[in-house]
């Protein structure tokens, strides 16, 4: 008789490796590897980052390098709530920036804020979206035309 030990963290162990047995190990496929392993687990973890610095002979630093370029690449587990406002000039211009200041003062948080482990607040880039400016994206849900007196009715859906 034998038994097989399972957990949650050994299937992932598993997984990260097939997901990078399905690219050769050569740098142009390390950015392909890291959407893919983001993609499956919502954020590359330094373990998952160590083993493809193995897999493709990088150093740990380089692989975080690539992966914090790209804002849909994760370095770090998400939050429950994760809010983005776009910092571009026409949002700016429209009022994002008191948008911000109402989300800091809701939360009791600032942008970048990293220890509040429930809600992170971040700005991103230009999303194109001029016109319907401010925007606001919260959990991936875009919000258009966003106000600081507006916003409180928005996250009182994600509260």
């Amino acid at each position: 008789m034998f038994f097989t030990w399972y957990n949650a963290d050994m299937q992932k162990i598993v997984t990260v490796e097939k997901i990078l047995l399905e690219l050769d190990p050569e740098v142009k496929n390390l950015l392909p590897t890291l959407k893919k392993i983001n993609d499956v687990f919502d954020f590359i973890s330094e373990k998952d980052a160590g083993k493809v610095a193995d897999y493709f002979e990088l150093s740990l630093t380089k692989v975080f390098e690539t992966a914090s370029f790209y804002d849909l690449i994760l370095t770090k587990k998400p939050t429950n709530l994760e809010i983005e406002i776009c910092s571009g000039g026409d949002c700016s211009l429209t009022g994002s920036l008191a948008v911000i200041r109402e989300i800091e003062n809701y939360y009791r948080i600032k942008v970048g804020d990293e220890f509040n482990q429930k809600v992170c607040l971040k700005k991103i880039s230009c999303l194109g979206r001029c016109v319907e400016g401010p925007i606001v994206v919260v959990n991936g849900k875009v919000y258009e035309k966003v106000t600081a007196s507006s916003i409180h009715k928005i996250l009182g859906e994600w509260v």
